[in-house]
């Protein structure tokens, strides 16, 4: 493992070892915005560009080799070329890769996720994520007759112009705790949109702002675990929130694109004990390929796509055969090796706990998070106790753990989200460990 470096030399180590990704990225410049398809893969100081992946690992093209801890951002819970996924894909894509006709492989799909999750008796299949919560959105408000949607600070739930309002959290603009100020976190979204949403804190005022704005509320979104900090839910507020929610009528939806299928084959549902009105997905349910889904009870969906004016259900890829192969092959093979969750939720607790005392040995302000397979680094001493928190970190210090960790040879998403699969080993978590003990002690030497 790789000794500390100053700032300066590391950058120069990463431009040495990845030539051919930055003269990519020069090229990509100039017709991609920032030389990106997303933002989140922005890097210093260059990002690396994939040329191949298998299992837990990933290769740049100038064939440098990654620890993937990523996971394409949690998609790839069986990890990179899984055999099963492989061979469904294969089978599928000699049959035909899109039809613009039902298939059998959306009946199939749909059957095992209703299986599987707590709140669904029918499902809507769309693309992405994004498309999952606004559709989610839309059912809420059409079954509802209202409007205004009621989401928490620090929520993230895709980039669309509902959904894309006080996500990061910026001091000077938050507000008080427990009544946080409504900011929309991008350029274009239009002004009007701000009337449509409730804003409601991560504390229990928020039961009183639910009850005191259910007349106008079309429904609340929450992700069970939030994904800004990877902050672990108190299950007792899930409830209190569920419970508010049933009191005052208006319709509770989990936001489970990244904790539906990870946490347990009922996603944050199960493992928390906690069933809402709706819930939305995509990522890890497609086994590699784009997908979204909204599921609900049937009286729910059939009110909304039956009424006098329906809400509109199409897409030309939603449920597309690719994606719907790969998502099929996943659940299987989850439902038929549901011991794999708890090695992943161990390997994650040792990751964590790894980390956490190293931190607490070696008197450096670092704490990790998470729940199950989810992990995140925060640089900065416990107790974390909710998203404000966050902000009493160096966040220098913290843009240079990812440059650490790169140069140790391990890949994370900008904000040091640790996604594990179920191929990742006890010799990859050994890896991880160290990696992450010594980008610790590098991003904070001074040297």
């Amino acid at each position: 493992m790789a000794q500390n470096k100053s700032r300066e030399a590391m950058l120069q180590s990463l431009r040495d070892r990845t030539p051919i990704s930055g003269a990519q990225y020069e090229r990509a410049q100039a017709v991609l915005p920032g030389g990106l398809s997303s933002g989140a893969r922005r890097f210093e100081p260059h990002p690396f560009y994939a040329d191949r992946a298998a299992g837990s690992k990933m290769w740049d093209i100038d064939g440098n080799e990654y620890l993937d801890l990523c996971m394409s951002y949690g998609v790839l819970l069986l990890g990179h070329r899984h055999p099963v996924v492989m061979e469904a894909i294969q089978t599928q894509s000699e049959r035909g890769l899109i039809f613009g006709a039902p298939h059998n492989l959306e009946v199939e799909f749909v059957e095992k996720l209703v299986d599987c999750i707590p709140c669904a008796d029918m499902m809507l299949l769309c693309n992405s994520g994004t498309e999952a919560t606004m559709q989610g959105i839309r059912v809420m408000r059409a079954y509802t007759g209202k409007t205004k949607i009621a989401k928490f600070e620090g929520g993230y739930h895709g980039w669309h112009d509902y959904a894309l309002w006080s996500y990061i959290i910026k001091p000077e603009k938050m507000g008080p705790l427990d009544k946080p100020a409504l900011v929309p976190n991008s350029a274009g979204i239009p002004d009007e949109i701000k009337e449509t949403l409730l804003l409601l804190p991560n504390t229990e005022a928020a039961f009183g702002l639910i009850e005191e704005h259910a007349s106008d509320l079309a429904g609340v979104m929450i992700e069970p675990v939030n994904g800004v900090g990877t902050l672990p839910t108190d299950p007792a507020f899930l409830q209190g929130l569920s419970e508010v929610t049933k009191r005052t009528g208006v319709p509770l939806m989990f936001d489970e694109v990244v904790t539906g299928f990870r946490f347990a084959l009922g996603g944050a549902q199960e493992y928390y004990g906690v069933i809402p009105d709706i819930a939305t997905y995509g990522k890890a349910i497609g086994g590699g390929f784009p997908i979204g889904a909204v599921g609900c009870s049937r009286e729910m969906l059939e009110h909304v796509v039956n009424s006098d004016l329906p809400i509109s259900v199409a897409g030309t890829f939603s449920g597309n055969p690719m994606s719907l192969a790969a998502g099929n092959a996943t659940i299987d093979f989850l439902i038929q090796n549901p011991q794999i969750y708890v090695e992943m939720a161990a390997k994650g607790e040792s990751l964590r706990s790894s980390f956490n005392e190293f931190a607490r040995r070696k008197g450096l302000p670092g704490t990790m998070t998470g729940v199950a397979s989810l992990s995140q680094v925060h640089l900065r001493e416990p107790p974390i106790n909710n998203l404000r928190d966050l902000l009493e970190q160096d966040f220098d210090a913290l843009r240079d753990f990812q440059l650490h960790l790169r140069y140790n040879g391990v890949f994370t998403p900008g904000f040091h989200w640790a996604c594990l699969s179920a191929v990742h080993s006890e010799q990859d978590i050994e890896r991880a460990v160290e990696a992450h003990q010594v980008s610790l002690e590098g991003c904070l030497s001074k040297s």
